[in-house]
């Protein structure tokens, strides 16, 4: 199958930004835009693993112990402190291992992944007049049934973010699915990321499940973070 409807403007599109099928030369911008994406998410992952009751009996609990074993509270202090920058350095490894993964997996050839015969898609919003990309956002077949597709690698620059594009990029991969006859489209987002999961919610998607990422060790634990699933049926 071929890429399938190209995914362009809407009657409702956002001034100044088009929606069109991916090109080779677009792919520096669309790597950097999906980094840049994943990294922004470090700050507020830390703000809830720092609060997590799980984060926060484990810090009272070191602490205690410190001050108990040295009856100073300058080390217990540290301690507290060094714990928060581990809980810190756990969120920026859970997404910074994300991001190398992915460069190195579908992102390093996204022609090969979603175009020409794969039965998938993939578009970038560009802004008119400028060489710059806005967004993108890809489809291709879930691998363990042949009639649903999954949403991937939906990022949104925050250059342009509060604009309505990111869901337009999902009205496109959608649009896409059922001219393509698949019956249901999923996807997976991590927690943290609330403002996407509340535009998933509001265009159709459930979410079927919440769980640790699969290769959950230690920092991962101490991120907190879970991969959220979601699907709509079309």
């Amino acid at each position: 199958m071929d890429r399938g409807p190209a995914g362009g403007q809407s009657s409702a599109a956002t001034p100044g930004l088009v929606i069109r099928p991916y090109l080779p030369e677009d792919s520096v911008q669309a790597r950097r835009i999906f980094e840049a994406g994943m990294l922004e998410l470090v700050p507020a992952a830390f703000r809830r693993a720092s609060r997590s009751p799980a984060n926060l009996g484990l810090l009272l609990a070191v602490s205690g112990a410190v001050y108990a074993l040295t009856a100073s509270p300058a080390l217990a202090g540290l301690s507290a402190l060094a714990l928060l920058a581990l809980v810190l350095l756990a969120c920026r490894e859970a997404y910074a291992g994300y991001v190398r993964e992915t460069l190195r997996g579908d992102l390093a050839d996204i022609e090969g992944r979603y175009l020409g015969g794969n039965q998938g898609g993939f578009w970038v919003a560009q802004a008119e007049g400028a060489g710059c990309l806005a967004g993108t956002v890809g489809a291709k077949p879930d691998p363990g049934d042949p009639t649903s597709c999954q949403l991937m690698r939906l990022s949104v620059d925050r250059r342009y973010r509060h604009h309505g594009l990111g869901s337009r990029l999902t009205q496109t991969v959608l649009d896409f699915a059922r001219t393509s006859g698949y019956h249901r489209c999923s996807l997976q987002t991590s927690d943290v990321q609330e403002p996407a999961l509340r535009l998933y919610q509001r265009l159709g998607f459930r979410l079927v499940s919440s769980n640790r990422p699969p290769s959950a060790g230690l920092l991962i634990h101490l991120s907190n973070i879970r991969v959220c699933t979601l699907e709509k049926r079309l």
